[in-house]
């Protein structure tokens, strides 16, 4: 074989390889976690969290480790999620960034939200609390809108911590939220992947949710599974869900519950909610 026609199968290689490359497809591995008190005294568990989010993604104990993006509920300190963030990023050896709310709630019990992310996949593009004026939440949720970095697929996430109060004020804030969700889809045209995630306090087999299981196209519970703890480290209520439109978020490969080795210890030092899972895959941005 000549130089020259050895050169120019190479340059047709490359040419072939170069654009299946930058469209190869990739996993978006994302956490929601209710983290019981995060911040007070006896929950500051910032190194065994990051090593719980990093190291037990995914349903059983041979699960790919590593996560992209996590989304706390119940966190009690400003200090919160700049500490998780520093943790992620010792026990990863990526760097993650993070944005927490301000604290929210209508008496002097008040909690904040936090989204971390690593920042070689992920780009956050905003962060911001869903205006409230007719104070129908009690924390009302927390908008983030991110873009995976290797397709350029963009995502918004509602994280809400609903009440829980009485039945009654449970269920008229679960009733409430596809407002919520509509209003964030209608925003933002150009992105419809619009998903729920949080501690829901009620099962997604309640009756309450029937407002946003209504909406068009039809919103849909993907992880319906008990992830709350008592106190002898058994699962009881499922409460932590991911909703979303099977229509838009095409990207949906897995959700479930988080791997987690002790129940009884994990109750104890970490939380009685398990980090709870999705699992988006894409090559490019469906919207």
């Amino acid at each position: 074989m000549g130089v020259s026609t050895w050169l120019s199968r190479v340059v047709l290689l490359v040419a072939w390889v170069l654009p299946t490359l930058a469209h190869a497809g990739s996993y978006l591995r994302v956490v929601s976690w209710n983290l019981r008190h995060e911040g007070w005294s006896a929950e500051q568990t910032y190194l065994d969290d990051a090593k719980q989010l990093w190291n037990q993604y995914g349903g059983n104990s041979t699960s790919n480790n590593g996560c992209d993006l996590v989304f706390i509920q119940e966190a009690m300190y400003s200090t919160v999620a700049p500490s998780i963030a520093a943790a992620l990023t010792q026990v990863s050896g990526v760097t993650w960034g993070y944005a927490q709310t301000p604290l929210l709630g209508r008496s002097s019990y008040k909690e904040s939200y936090a989204v971390l992310f690593r920042t070689d996949t992920v780009s956050l593009v905003s962060s911001t609390v869903h205006p409230d004026p007719e104070d129908r939440f009690e924390r009302e949720p927390q908008v983030v809108q991110v873009r995976h970095v290797p397709t350029g697929a963009d995502y918004t996430f509602l994280n809400w911590h609903a009440i829980w109060g009485t039945a009654a004020e449970r269920d008229a804030e679960v009733r409430a939220i596809d407002t919520v969700f509509q209003t964030v889809q209608d925003a933002n045209p150009g992105d419809q992947d619009v998903i729920l995630l949080g501690d829901h306090n009620m099962p997604c087999t309640a009756a309450s949710w029937a407002e946003l299981a209504a909406l068009s196209p039809t919103v849909s519970c993907k992880l319906d599974v008990p992830t709350t703890l008592n106190a002898n480290g058994a699962f009881v209520s499922a409460y932590d869900h991911f909703w979303m439109q099977p229509t838009y978020v095409t990207e949906l490969s897995s959700t479930g519950r988080d791997y987690i080795a002790d129940t009884l210890d994990f109750v104890t030092r970490l939380s009685d909610h398990a980090p709870v899972y999705v699992t988006l895959y894409s090559n490019s941005d469906t919207d």
